[in-house]
């Protein structure tokens, strides 16, 4: 991509929730999976992949959709009580591997629905909890999708609304999953690099 654009911040830094709307392109079909949500049938839904391929990104999009269920972002620290004692019997869980095995149980049983992202399927977690099972999987990348992506970032940081913005070649996206593969983090934090160090942004 050629350097000789302004924008008002680097195309490639943390896109703002409000913004996900704008910069996702998804996966998978949403109103499909709203729908499994808002069904009475309970039921637990897994994002799985390996890092950086952008299960994060679509739970907290999706949840944003369904905001009047809540979302837990785990870490290390976090306690299960805030989880399980929550008032919702629909939950988004982000990095659900921070649980323990028999809380993650707990958490299938109790819970009607269960939106969370995983590196490893938790099926027979689910069969031992008697909970009907759904699984997306985040692997693999599509060049076109790849392209769209890259394309709404720049327009959204571009110093204005016009759709005069540098455009993202074939052979460049093409470069960029032979390099990367399907990392989606990788290649974002690549281009952040390149453009940081360039002269695009003020």
């Amino acid at each position: 991509m050629k350097k000789k654009y302004k924008y008002k911040y680097n195309p490639f830094s943390g896109v703002l929730a409000e913004d996900l709307s704008t910069t996702l392109v998804p996966r998978f079909d949403l109103d499909q999976i709203i729908s499994k949500i808002n069904n009475p049938e309970q039921i637990a839904i897994e994002f799985i992949g390996k890092q950086g391929r952008g299960k994060t990104t679509h739970l907290i999009y999706l949840q944003k959709l369904l905001a009047e269920y809540p979302i837990f972002l785990l870490n290390s620290k976090s306690t299960f009580h805030k989880i399980i004692n929550h008032r919702s019997n629909v939950v988004f869980i982000d990095s659900i591997h921070h649980l323990n095995l028999f809380d993650r149980i707990h958490l299938f049983k109790k819970k009607e629905t269960v939106i969370y992202t995983t590196h490893w399927n938790r099926k027979i977690e689910c069969l031992i909890a008697r909970k009907k099972y759904c699984s997306l999987n985040f692997n693999g990348i599509d060049p076109k999708l790849l392209k769209e992506i890259i394309h709404r970032r720049l327009k959204l940081a571009a110093d204005d609304d016009s759709d005069h913005i540098e455009i993202v070649t074939t052979k460049e996206v093409n470069a960029l999953i032979k390099k990367f593969g399907d990392n989606y983090r990788g290649i974002i934090n690549h281009l952040y690099e390149k453009y940081q160090n360039g002269s695009n942004n003020k």
